[in-house]
Order: structure tokens, then sequence, then C-alpha cells
């Protein structure tokens, strides 16, 4: 599952191996893959421009490219971008193929077919996509338990479906949160305001252990070359319904908040 961790791997690999390089030309095998514009101008505007960085807001990779464009990437549930020379058979999930020189190709991946990608001028894609309604990023140095008080502090609803409004806290996936709300030892269900001073802590320290444990895994998907991440995609409560609390034993429990599966220790 992509989530924040197989995110920034990602986009760290593409500072490695991609930024400074030329598209020279893409395929776009799946048209509603791109989001805009379409797929015969995304196609055209990209041929011959440079990457030129490769950062993350929220979900969403994006990279800076010359001729004041932006490419904007966002995997979804299962996507991914895999490096590889052109003449590699491509997979069935391929859904747009990106040529670089050395005869290497960026190939947008996903086995459901939801991964997404757009471009356009910056402020074009970033009023298109309304990323600045995203909340603060939870990977953000100044990120600290008092944002994350003011954030929760005034949102109605249980917590897990707050932590999961990208309005609220940016990038944090259902998997992250679940896990996030075990390690603070605090039930999904409560509401955000209710929460005390000790219990934001916990979960301001429970959120960062999750992510950077993930990241420093290299997360649960393939990364940009291919290579498994270590990180294991169930790990304490995360789709473990049934099974004993690694804390107490008890059965772990499912329930549907906010439209998402949710998972925790009664």
């Amino acid at each position: 599952m992509a989530e924040v961790p197989e995110v920034e791997t990602i986009v760290r690999d593409l500072r490695e191996a991609v930024v400074g390089r030329p598209i020279l030309g893409a395929e776009v095998l799946l048209p509603d893959a791109v989001r805009f514009p379409a797929p015969a101008a995304f196609t055209a505007l990209l041929a011959g421009q440079r990457v030129l960085a490769a950062e993350r807001r929220a979900k969403h990779i994006l990279m800076p490219l010359e001729g004041d464009l932006l490419l904007a990437v966002h995997f979804m549930l299962w996507g991914t971008l895999l490096l590889t020379p052109t003449a590699q058979r491509r997979l069935p999930e391929t859904l747009v193929v990106f040529h670089l020189d050395r005869d290497e190709d960026l190939r947008l991946l996903d086995k459901l077919g939801y991964a997404r990608t757009a471009l356009g001028p910056p402020d074009d894609v970033a009023a298109r996509l309304d990323l600045a309604a995203l909340g603060p990023d939870a990977l953000d140095p100044n990120f600290s338990p008092e944002i994350l008080a003011n954030q929760l502090g005034k949102r109605r609803g249980a917590l897990k479906t707050v932590l999961l409004n990208q309005k609220v806290l940016a990038g944090l996936g259902n998997r992250d949160a679940d896990e996030s709300m075990w390690l603070a030892g605090i039930d999904p269900r409560r509401a955000p305001a209710t929460l005390t001073t000790d219990e934001i802590a916990r979960l301001y320290a429970a959120i960062g252990q999750v992510l950077h444990e993930g990241l420093e895994l290299r997360g649960t998907q393939a990364d940009l070359f291919g290579r498994p991440g270590q990180a294991r995609h169930r790990r304490n409560v995360f789709e473990r319904t049934g099974q004993p609390c690694p804390r107490c034993g008890t059965r772990i429990e499912h329930l549907r908040l906010g439209g998402r599966n949710t998972h925790f220790c009664p």
C-alpha cells in the first residue's frame, strides 16, 4: 500500500537517479491515468523537458521540469514508479511510460489502474490538485505536538476519520493511522477534543515513530529500482482482525469509520 513511507522512498530514489535527466518522450497506455491535460498534449509538452527536482507534498510526488512545468504523480492505493531499461518487457499494469536518456524508462505502474499523473504550469497544477488546502506534513521538521493539538482541537467526528482528513494532517494513510493510534494506546473512535495533553504527545510521538520506521525500512512496496521494501504491511493491528494484540493479547477488532477499514485493540 502506497502511504507516506512508500512515496517518500520513491521521491528520494528519484533525486538519486532521475533528477537532472531529460524526458525524451512519453507514452500513455491508459488515458484515464492522465488527469490533465489530454494525453496528446501531455506527451507533447513533456518531450525534451529536463527533471529539475523531486518533492513530496502529502502523497503527491511533484517534479518541477524545465519550461515552467510541474509533473505530478499520485499512487492512490497500490501505484508505484519503476526505473527500468527501455528494452525490458512492460508489465501489464503499466499505465504511463516516460522515456529517459541512457535507454531507460520511468514507468508508472498500478495493478488496480487507479494511479494518476498530471502536467502543467506549477500554479495551475497546485490549484487543480488543491495542494494549498493540505494540512501540515507529519514528516516536516517543524511539525510538533502543539501543531497536532491545534489541528485536532476543533474537529468533530472520530479521531481516525479526522487523522485521514488531508486538510488536518497531510499524508497520513489508513494503515499508518491505525498503527499510530495503537502505538499511542488511543481508541480510534475517540473524539479528538477529548484527548489530553499527554495523549496528544503520545500520538505525535507514535505518528513519527511509525512513519520513520517505515521510511528506514524503505516501505512495504518495491522501490524505484524494483527492490522490495523491508517494512511489514501488517504490523501490530492493521489487517490483523481476530489475531491477538501484541501488547495485551486481546483479539484485534475491525470496524468501518468514515467509510474506511479500521483495526484496533478494544
